[in-house]
């Protein structure tokens, strides 16, 4: 082990190896079964009220911030419905350990934060079949689980990627529930999965706005 600053970088201080998974050691988040009334991004910490949900379907760098100060943000988030676990990025041209990283990152967040007493519905991502390997590793059976298609549904590529992942998760996780972030994609889901779908709250954020622009604009010319 190295020196206390190493080991608080790398937030090994938190690192339990009875509480892992898979080959890779992926910190093990257990099940739970809950369905938020909203969702509202991890930027938005300080302005939303407590009875939403807190995802991170953003850009990586909006939460880096909780990886490198993981117990003052858990703090924060302790007053909210529940809260997603982090969605680091997974991208098919990632070397592996890169995926790896990120998978373990967000499995580690994840478990903390049950740890601490919120209630915590795992994030899953994949980037193609090699990442299978790994990806799922510390998830539980039977759970609610979230899902995203935000970047998916334009790109036909992309979007038999994301079917795939979704037969894969359904077979080997065999979810209670399904929250799935950003809007629908055609898939056949099983009967006894309940399938829950959240919009995209940036893309309703610039609707609204650009609504009130309309209706701005109406006033003026009247």
């Amino acid at each position: 082990m190295g020196s206390q600053r190493t080991i608080s970088k790398y937030n090994l201080e938190y690192f339990h190896e009875d509480l892992v998974a898979g080959d890779y050691d992926m910190p093990t988040i257990y099940p739970t079964v809950y369905e938020p009334k909203q969702l509202i991004g991890f930027n938005y910490l300080n302005t939303v009220q407590s009875d939403a949900g807190i995802h991170f379907y953003l850009d990586d760098y909006q939460f880096e911030r909780f990886w490198k100060k993981p117990k003052l943000y858990i703090e924060k988030l302790q007053r909210f419905d529940c809260v997603l676990s982090p969605d680091f990025s997974l991208y098919r041209d990632m070397p592996l350990a890169m995926m790896m990283w990120n998978v373990y990152r967000s499995r580690l967040l994840g478990q903390m934060m049950q740890q601490a007493g919120i209630t915590v519905i795992p994030t899953v991502s994949w980037a193609g079949q090699r990442s299978f390997d790994f990806c799922f590793d510390g998830l539980p059976q039977y759970s609610t689980l979230s899902i995203s298609t935000i970047g998916v549904k334009r790109n036909k590529v992309a979007t038999s990627i994301w079917q795939i992942g979704v037969k894969e998760m359904l077979k080997r996780l065999h979810p209670r529930q399904l929250l799935i972030y950003g809007g629908k994609i055609e898939f056949d889901y099983p009967t006894n999965v309940d399938v829950v779908y959240y919009d995209n709250d940036n893309v309703k954020r610039l609707r609204k706005v650009a609504a009130n622009g309309e209706q701005r604009s109406v006033i003026r010319d009247s």
